[in-house]
């Protein structure tokens, strides 16, 4: 524990959202107001009450990362390595210009690997239990994508996951933030990732009235500049 708590500053920032890829596009869309809300189309909405959620539709992780590593990774833990990696790109940081072992990961997700979840739970039932992939429990796991960037970042210092619902990327910022503060490292990666648009995703949440179901207008669904948001934004 040092005296006095350090000064703590973002160098770097990273976004996949249904904003926009990248933290230009992303901010670009949002000062124009554009809407990231539209009709799902990356799953079948069938039954669904609800037909709308913030699709990352032009989201294609091979394009930014390994494709075979790619494949062993949730949409969650992709979403959280394409931005931890524009986030150091931009920091200005390179090999070597610190120690390894004070740079920590602070990644949480609120539902980790719903897709994964869901996939294998059907597997599992249409051809029993031994028929599930081998990479379920490290896909689905919400401490993943902070583990799958401390591998790619080379980050040697602390690692966690935070979960807490809708609050989990601030958790992760202020618990990183400390870890700084008062000398538990020098240099952090932190955010959150969630990729819930899944069967189980939208229809959980649709019982529960969290969505909005202004299916006919999606732009006006949820937008960023909104003070009074009708539902949650699925992604």
């Amino acid at each position: 524990m040092i005296s006095k708590a350090r000064r703590v500053v973002v160098t770097g920032l990273g976004v996949v959202s249904p904003y926009g890829v990248g933290a230009d596009l992303f901010w670009d869309n949002v000062k124009q107001g554009k809407s990231g809300i539209k009709h799902t189309t990356i799953i079948d909405m069938a039954g669904q009450n609800v037909k709308i959620s913030g699709e990352v539709s032009d989201f294609k992780p091979e394009e930014h990362l390994d494709p075979k590593e790619a494949k062993r990774m949730d949409r969650f833990t992709q979403f959280a390595m394409v931005a931890a990696i524009e986030a150091y790109k931009d920091s200005g940081l390179s090999e070597g210009s610190f120690d390894n072992n004070r740079f920590g990961v602070v990644v949480g997700s609120a539902a980790g690997g719903m897709a994964t979840i869901e996939k294998n739970h059907n597997t599992i039932l249409a051809k029993g239990p031994t028929k599930c992939s081998p990479f379920t429990v490290p896909m689905m796991i919400s401490n993943m994508a902070a583990g799958r960037i401390s591998i790619a970042l080379n980050a040697k210092g602390p690692n966690k996951a935070v979960v807490t619902a809708c609050a989990t990327a601030a958790h992760s910022i202020g618990d990183a933030a400390r870890m700084i503060q008062y000398g538990d490292a020098d240099v952090m990666v932190a955010g959150g990732a969630d990729a819930c648009i899944t069967i189980l995703g939208i229809g959980g949440f649709s019982s529960a009235r969290t969505l909005s179901t202004r299916n006919d207008q999606p732009e006006k669904a949820s937008r960023p500049y909104d003070k009074h948001r009708d539902g949650f934004i699925m992604s």
